[in-house]
C-alpha cells in the first residue's frame, strides 16, 4: 500500500518535471535550459531533481517519447477513421490537416529534430524509429485506400516530409496554410506525372 503512494507520488513528481522542462525548453530552447532552471520551475530541490533524472538527458528522452506518442496517437487515430469511401485527395487533405494541427507540440518537435540532428545520438536514434514507424503505418493505409499501390511508399515519404514542412509554417504562424489546394495539387501533380512518356 504505501509502495503504490509512493510510486503515484514519483509518477507525478516526474510529470511536474516534464511539464515545466518543456515549458522551460520551448520558451528558452533546450540548450538555455539548465537542470537547477527546471528544479527552481518545479520548486524543488536538485537533489529531487536528480532522484528522478539524473541527466537532463534522461529528461530530453522521456520528452521526446511523450511526444512521439502524442504525434503516434495522433496519426493513427487518423489512419483509423479514414475509410474506403474517401478520394485520395480527401486522404491526403484528412492526414496533413491533423497531424500538423498539433500546434501545442510542434516547437519542441523542432528543438527535439534540432537536439537530434545536432549531435544527440541516441535522440536520433529514438525519433528515427518512430518516424519509420509513421511511415510504414501510413503507407499501409494508403496501400488500402487507393487504387495504384506502386506509389503508397513513395506517398508515405512525401506526406510525412510535407507534415513536418506545414509543422514549421504553424509555428511560424506566417500564413494560413491551405491544405485543400495543397491536396489537390499533389494529386493533380501526380496525375500529371503519370501520363509523362518514359
Amino acid at each position: 500500500m504505501k509502495l503504490n503512494r509512493g510510486t503515484k507520488q514519483n509518477h507525478s513528481m516526474k510529470e511536474k518535471i516534464l511539464l515545466a522542462s518543456i515549458d522551460l525548453m520551448t520558451k528558452n530552447g533546450i540548450n538555455n535550459t539548465s537542470l537547477a532552471d527546471i528544479a527552481k520551475e518545479v520548486n524543488i530541490s536538485k537533489g529531487t531533481l536528480y532522484y528522478h533524472y539524473s541527466s537532463k538527458d534522461d529528461i530530453i528522452f522521456d520528452i521526446a517519447d511523450n511526444h512521439l506518442n502524442i504525434i503516434s496517437e495522433a496519426l493513427f487515430d487518423c489512419l483509423d477513421r479514414i475509410n474506403h469511401h474517401f478520394t485520395t485527395e480527401e486522404l491526403v487533405i484528412i492526414v496533413l490537416k491533423n497531424i500538423s494541427n498539433i500546434e501545442r507540440t510542434g516547437r519542441i518537435h523542432m528543438y527535439l529534430l534540432c537536439e537530434a540532428i545536432i549531435g544527440n545520438d541516441a535522440l536520433k536514434e529514438r525519433i528515427g524509429l518512430k518516424y519509420v514507424e509513421w511511415r510504414t503505418a501510413l503507407e499501409k493505409q494508403i496501400m488500402e485506400i487507393i487504387s495504384d499501390k506502386s506509389h503508397a511508399k513513395a506517398a508515405s515519404f512525401l506526406l510525412i516530409s510535407i507534415v513536418d514542412g506545414l509543422v514549421v509554417q504553424a509555428i511560424l504562424k506566417a500564413e494560413k496554410v491551405p491544405y485543400g489546394e495543397i491536396a489537390k495539387f499533389l494529386i493533380d501533380y501526380s496525375d500529371k506525372i503519370k501520363k509523362l512518356p518514359l
